[in-house]
């Protein structure tokens, strides 16, 4: 008998199952999880490459709107990611132009403003692009010139789109209009001035500030963040930059640090996973052109270590080298919440003979300790109170970064500050924790 009601039992079981399995075949079955990938031991090296637009994209918006303050769209925002899209769609329709178009003219100061529709987004980029590098990496022709770098960019769309861009200093704007080009992007900014966007307020003087200078007009919560280095395996870095490991010295240093090196070139790596590389012969060369020294550090970083989530480049420049030689200087900054980091976390030194040193000091976020309240109330009066400011300079840009702090534990912390940039090239910050004013 009890046989019986145990096979009756199984049937019942299979019967179900089987149910269960054609109803699943009948709606689709869900996708199979995709194994995770392992990273090879040590971090996150050869990881996925890095567009150099990616690299160059704003590290914020102004969204002027028909009715109400502007708004501000950092890489985090939602929104962000849509007008920056479309924006770039009308940058690169510059290349479509005629060279007497392309040319562009100048314009007032008074024409950085939204069109007859109160609409217009304004670009800030991470550091001021040069014609040499805009152009190529936004393939415009050759004819593409400007006496000064791009700072700041406005589009304008409607009927008669335009296009502004501004450079770092005073009277630098110059206008180009682009036919049939912005109608996209129109849509999607009058789409997002009727969203719940984060307010901004102008900076106004004293102290002595630029125009245009856009900050939060309300408080908001940051997280301040606990963070650490890489997990990195000295011997998968080396392996990274020598083919051979067994036709190099390995020294282990007193403070926990690795040293591989074939007599040419040496790598070194951190406990908390930092990596300094140098081949001090290739140092001196010939300049490339600035849109091929990007290409080259972007690949040169995806090979070595990889990318961070998120990182832009903040400087680019031109360093001599002894006897004759030059090579350019090339450092990007890691993004949190859609903030810059002020401490550099990749720097390349590389010619047309390769790259001469390279430094990585890439943070992973272990957790959130808590949220700082942080307001732009009273920023003027912080600023002016400093004493940071020379009476001879002016506040050129105002924005919220995060800054490395150690907490009381010992651990390394990313704390929000204000950073302020000055007309002649000074950076210095302010706490931005419980009001500007604090």
């Amino acid at each position: 008998m009890w046989r019986e009601r145990v096979k009756s039992a199984l049937l019942v079981v299979l019967v179900g199952l089987s149910i269960h399995l054609s109803l699943l075949l009948w709606q689709g079955l869900p996708p199979a999880e995709a194994p995770a990938a392992e990273l090879p031991a040590g971090g996150t090296y050869w990881g996925a490459g890095r567009d150099p637009v990616a690299l160059l994209a704003p590290a914020r918006l102004v969204l002027y709107r028909a009715k109400g303050a502007p708004a501000l769209l950092y890489p985090s925002s939602p929104g962000y990611e849509r007008a920056w899209s479309g924006a770039l769609d009308v940058l690169q329709q510059l290349g479509s132009l005629s060279p007497a178009q392309l040319a562009g003219e100048e314009v007032a100061a008074a024409a950085w403003k939204p069109g007859a529709g109160g609409i217009a987004l304004e670009l800030i980029f991470p550091l001021p692009i040069g014609p040499e590098l805009w152009g190529p990496v936004l393939d415009y022709p050759e004819g593409f010139q400007l006496p000064w770098p791009v700072q700041r960019a406005l589009v304008v769309p409607g009927q008669e789109p335009a296009l502004l861009l501004a450079g770092p200093g005073p009277g630098q704007l110059r206008g180009f209009k682009l036919p049939g080009a912005g109608t996209t992007l129109g849509g999607i900014l009058r789409e997002l001035a009727g969203a719940a966007l984060l307010p901004a307020r102008e900076l106004k003087g004293p102290p002595p500030v630029g125009s245009g200078l856009y900050v939060p007009g309300t408080s908001l919560s940051l997280p301040v963040l606990r963070v650490g280095g890489e997990a990195a395996d000295p011997e998968v870095v080396a392996s990274s930059f020598f083919a051979d490991l067994s036709l190099t010295r390995c020294i282990r240093e007193r403070d926990g640090a690795t040293i591989y090196s074939d007599g040419q070139r040496g790598v070194r790596v951190s406990p908390d996973g930092g990596v300094e590389y140098n081949a001090p012969e290739v140092m001196a060369g010939v300049l490339l052109p600035p849109a091929q020294a990007l290409e080259r550090a972007a690949r040169f970083i995806t090979q070595h270590g990889g990318w961070p989530q998120e990182a832009r480049l903040a400087q680019l420049a031109e360093v001599p080298s002894a006897p004759d030689g030059f090579h350019y200087r090339l450092v990007f900054t890691q993004y949190w919440n859609g903030l810059p980091a002020l401490t550099p976390t990749l720097e390349l030194m590389l010619s047309d003979r390769g790259v001469g040193r390279y430094r990585r000091s890439v943070l992973r976020a272990a957790w959130r300790t808590r949220w700082a309240s942080v307001s732009s109330a009273g920023l003027e009066e912080a600023i002016s109170r400093s004493g940071k400011l020379p009476k001879e300079d002016t506040v050129a840009d105002v924005y919220l970064a995060y800054r490395e702090e150690t907490g009381q534990s010992g651990e390394l912390l990313l704390v929000p500050v204000w950073a302020v940039e000055t007309a002649h090239g000074r950076i210095f910050w302010l706490p931005a924790e419980g009001g500007g004013g604090q």
